[in-house]
Formats: C-alpha cells, structure tokens, sequence
C-alpha cells in the first residue's frame, strides 16, 4: 500500500473514533483535529509530538493570559487588542527555544482557546489528544506500509 493511501486509511478510521468519542466526553471535536493537522505541519514524528504539543499548550497559557490581562483593564476598548498584540509578539520570541519553535502551534493553541469560549481545560486535552491522533495515525499508517520480508527458500526447494 502507498504511504498517502495507508495515511488517509489511519487517519480516516481514527477521525471518525474521534468523532464518535468526542461526542460522547463533551469535547469539542474541531480542537483536536486543528491539533493534529498542526503536528504533520511540525514534521510529525517524535519532533512533531514536542513541537505542536508545547507550543500549542503554551498558545494555550498566552491566550489566557491575555484575556486575563485584558481584564485588568476593563472599561479600555484598547485591552484586548493591546493584550493580543502583546502575546502575539511573545509567542514569536519563544520559537528562540528549540522545544517552542513551532511558531504555528502557539497561535493555533491561542486561537483554539478563543474559539472554544475561553475553556482552558477542554482546550489543552484536545491538544494533547489531537497530538497523539497525529503520532498514532503516522506510526501506524507506517506500520502498515512496511514491505515483508521475502519468503526464504525451502529445503525442499534448495
């Protein structure tokens, strides 16, 4: 089997447990796959698993504070958009790190956090649980497309 054909295999069956599970838990579905999408985008692999994954959570705790921030200066029209510009900057210095220079992840774990009405908790386990969807479908999209190894010859036909 092709790599892309065993990829969209893994990926699709894994897709649709996770829209089955998510709907069961109460998460929201959309978190996880832009998390997933994010760690191809990483590279994938080991690396991917760090990058998308640290960032993202990081994105996660900048969001946050930024709408924390802006609260501390309720009754400015220029909070947010001030606090927001202050984390965007941030969240493009810390790619200086290694383990966050996925500049990509942090703005996609801030802006899941918005788009999920501000819930930090159900945002950072659908990155964690995206992230692990994107490691496994790899690994066993992989798996599946390892050649076997050729029949050895038998003493009956040696």
């Amino acid at each position: 089997m092709r790599a892309l054909t065993a990829t969209g295999l893994t990926v699709g069956v894994l897709a649709g447990l996770w829209i089955w599970v998510s709907g069961m838990v109460g998460l929201p579905p959309w978190v996880a796959v832009i998390a997933w999408a994010g760690f191809f985008a990483a590279g994938g692999k080991a690396a991917g698993v760090v990058k998308m994954g640290l960032s993202g959570l990081v994105g996660v705790v900048w969001g946050w504070l930024a709408v924390l921030g802006a609260g501390l200066l309720a009754g400015w029209t220029g909070a947010l958009p001030v606090a927001v510009a202050v984390i965007a900057f941030l969240m493009c210095v810390q790619a200086n790190w290694v383990h966050l220079s996925f500049i990509p992840g942090a703005f996609i774990g801030a802006a899941c956090l918005f788009g999920n009405e501000l819930n930090v908790w159900t945002t950072a386990i659908c990155i964690v649980v995206g992230v692990a969807l994107g490691y496994v479908s790899e690994w066993s999209a992989a798996a599946i497309t390892k050649k076997e190894p050729a029949p050895s010859a038998s003493p009956a036909q040696a």
